[in-house]
Protein backbone atom coordinates (compact mmCIF):
# COMPACT_ATOMS: atom_id res chain seq x y z
CA UNK A 1 0.00 0.00 0.00
CA UNK A 2 1.56 3.61 -1.18
CA UNK A 3 1.69 6.22 1.70
CA UNK A 4 -0.83 8.85 1.31
CA UNK A 5 2.23 11.39 0.99
CA UNK A 6 3.41 9.45 -2.23
CA UNK A 7 4.34 12.94 -4.41
CA UNK A 8 1.22 12.71 -6.75
CA UNK A 9 -1.74 11.98 -4.26
CA UNK A 10 -0.04 15.28 -2.74
CA UNK A 11 -0.58 16.69 -6.25
CA UNK A 12 -4.13 16.25 -5.93
CA UNK A 13 -4.82 18.06 -2.92
CA UNK A 14 -5.43 21.85 -3.91
CA UNK A 15 -6.02 23.57 -1.03
CA UNK A 16 -2.71 22.19 0.57
CA UNK A 17 -1.09 23.84 -2.43
CA UNK A 18 -3.19 27.23 -2.18
CA UNK A 19 -2.44 27.17 2.05
CA UNK A 20 1.46 26.88 0.90
CA UNK A 21 0.85 29.42 -1.55
CA UNK A 22 -0.77 31.89 0.15
CA UNK A 23 1.74 31.63 3.36
CA UNK A 24 4.48 32.56 0.45
CA UNK A 25 2.38 35.55 -0.22
CA UNK A 26 2.29 37.02 3.03
CA UNK A 27 5.32 35.59 3.81
CA UNK A 28 7.91 35.59 1.16
CA UNK A 29 11.20 33.45 2.14
CA UNK A 30 13.29 36.54 0.53
CA UNK A 31 11.70 39.98 0.27
CA UNK A 32 13.57 41.16 -3.26
CA UNK A 33 14.28 39.61 -6.18
CA UNK A 34 17.65 39.54 -7.98
CA UNK A 35 18.02 43.25 -9.67
CA UNK A 36 17.47 43.69 -13.57
CA UNK A 37 19.48 46.32 -15.47
CA UNK A 38 17.67 47.31 -18.70
CA UNK A 39 19.61 46.74 -21.93
CA UNK A 40 17.55 49.38 -23.53
CA UNK A 41 15.01 52.51 -22.90
CA UNK A 42 11.67 51.60 -21.65
CA UNK A 43 8.69 52.82 -20.36
CA UNK A 44 6.74 51.04 -17.34
CA UNK A 45 3.44 52.64 -16.21
CA UNK A 46 4.32 56.17 -18.00
CA UNK A 47 7.32 56.70 -16.47
CA UNK A 48 10.85 56.39 -19.06
CA UNK A 49 13.97 54.65 -17.74
CA UNK A 50 16.87 54.80 -19.67
CA UNK A 51 19.38 51.32 -20.27
CA UNK A 52 21.67 50.57 -17.83
CA UNK A 53 18.63 51.07 -15.00
CA UNK A 54 18.90 48.79 -12.05
CA UNK A 55 15.39 47.84 -10.75
CA UNK A 56 15.16 45.66 -7.81
CA UNK A 57 11.24 44.25 -7.54
CA UNK A 58 10.08 43.87 -4.46
CA UNK A 59 8.64 40.32 -3.75
CA UNK A 60 6.68 41.74 -0.57
CA UNK A 61 4.94 44.83 -1.57
CA UNK A 62 4.04 42.96 -4.61
CA UNK A 63 2.00 40.04 -2.61
CA UNK A 64 0.52 42.91 -0.31
CA UNK A 65 -1.03 45.14 -3.07
CA UNK A 66 -4.73 45.70 -2.88
CA UNK A 67 -5.48 45.40 -6.28
CA UNK A 68 -3.64 42.01 -6.96
CA UNK A 69 -4.72 40.82 -3.26
CA UNK A 70 -8.40 42.20 -2.11
CA UNK A 71 -7.92 42.53 1.54
CA UNK A 72 -3.71 41.80 1.45
CA UNK A 73 -3.05 41.04 4.88
CA UNK A 74 -5.52 38.46 5.83
CA UNK A 75 -5.12 35.01 5.35
CA UNK A 76 -7.29 33.76 2.49
CA UNK A 77 -6.30 30.63 0.85
CA UNK A 78 -9.36 30.55 -1.02
CA UNK A 79 -7.64 33.51 -3.49
CA UNK A 80 -5.19 30.69 -5.14
CA UNK A 81 -8.36 28.44 -5.76
CA UNK A 82 -10.24 31.62 -7.48
CA UNK A 83 -7.69 32.82 -9.41
CA UNK A 84 -4.31 31.89 -11.33
CA UNK A 85 -1.54 34.73 -10.95
CA UNK A 86 0.90 35.49 -13.34
CA UNK A 87 4.68 35.18 -12.74
CA UNK A 88 4.46 38.54 -12.29
CA UNK A 89 2.09 38.78 -9.60
CA UNK A 90 3.04 35.81 -7.50
CA UNK A 91 6.67 35.58 -7.36
CA UNK A 92 8.25 33.88 -4.19
CA UNK A 93 10.39 32.14 -6.41
CA UNK A 94 11.37 34.91 -8.38
CA UNK A 95 9.33 36.39 -11.25
CA UNK A 96 8.76 35.96 -14.81
CA UNK A 97 11.15 33.18 -16.46
CA UNK A 98 13.69 33.19 -13.71
CA UNK A 99 12.11 31.17 -11.49
CA UNK A 100 14.73 29.47 -8.27
CA UNK A 101 15.46 25.82 -9.76
CA UNK A 102 14.25 24.88 -5.97
CA UNK A 103 10.84 25.90 -6.66
CA UNK A 104 9.48 22.55 -7.49
CA UNK A 105 11.21 20.81 -4.46
CA UNK A 106 10.78 23.76 -2.24
CA UNK A 107 6.63 23.68 -2.88
CA UNK A 108 7.03 19.85 -2.29
CA UNK A 109 8.67 19.48 0.74
CA UNK A 110 6.29 22.34 2.21
CA UNK A 111 3.25 20.09 1.31
CA UNK A 112 4.80 16.97 2.76
CA UNK A 113 5.53 18.66 6.09
CA UNK A 114 2.47 20.03 6.52
CA UNK A 115 0.20 17.12 5.52
CA UNK A 116 2.61 14.69 7.81
CA UNK A 117 1.87 17.21 11.14
CA UNK A 118 -1.68 18.06 10.26
CA UNK A 119 -2.64 14.41 9.65
CA UNK A 120 -1.34 13.44 13.18
CA UNK A 121 -2.09 16.22 15.26
CA UNK A 122 -4.55 19.33 16.21
CA UNK A 123 -3.14 22.29 16.27
CA UNK A 124 -4.03 25.91 17.42
CA UNK A 125 -2.67 29.21 17.88
CA UNK A 126 -0.79 29.59 21.21
CA UNK A 127 -1.04 33.74 20.93
CA UNK A 128 -3.65 35.12 18.36
CA UNK A 129 -0.68 38.63 18.16
CA UNK A 130 -0.10 39.20 15.11
CA UNK A 131 2.67 37.58 13.51
CA UNK A 132 5.49 40.20 12.07
CA UNK A 133 8.33 39.59 9.30
CA UNK A 134 11.43 40.37 10.73
CA UNK A 135 15.02 40.65 8.19
CA UNK A 136 17.44 37.50 8.79
CA UNK A 137 20.45 38.48 6.83
CA UNK A 138 19.45 38.20 3.29
CA UNK A 139 15.10 36.19 3.81
CA UNK A 140 12.32 37.25 5.89
CA UNK A 141 11.17 34.92 9.42
CA UNK A 142 8.50 35.44 11.73
CA UNK A 143 9.90 37.88 14.67
CA UNK A 144 8.79 35.49 17.27
CA UNK A 145 8.41 32.12 15.93
CA UNK A 146 4.87 30.55 15.15
CA UNK A 147 3.89 28.85 18.37
CA UNK A 148 1.51 26.24 18.29
CA UNK A 149 -0.48 24.21 20.82
CA UNK A 150 -1.30 20.18 19.80
CA UNK A 151 -5.17 20.14 21.19
CA UNK A 152 -5.33 16.99 20.30
CA UNK A 153 -4.86 13.58 17.94
CA UNK A 154 -5.70 12.32 14.73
Amino acid sequence: MRSLWFPIEISRLPYLTAVCQETLRLYPIVPFALARISIQNLEIMGRQFTAGTTFVPCIYSTHHREDLYPNSKQFQPERFLQRQYSPYEFLPFGGGVRLCLGYALAMLEMKLVLASILSKYNLELASHQPIKPMRRGGTLAPSNGVPLRVTGFR
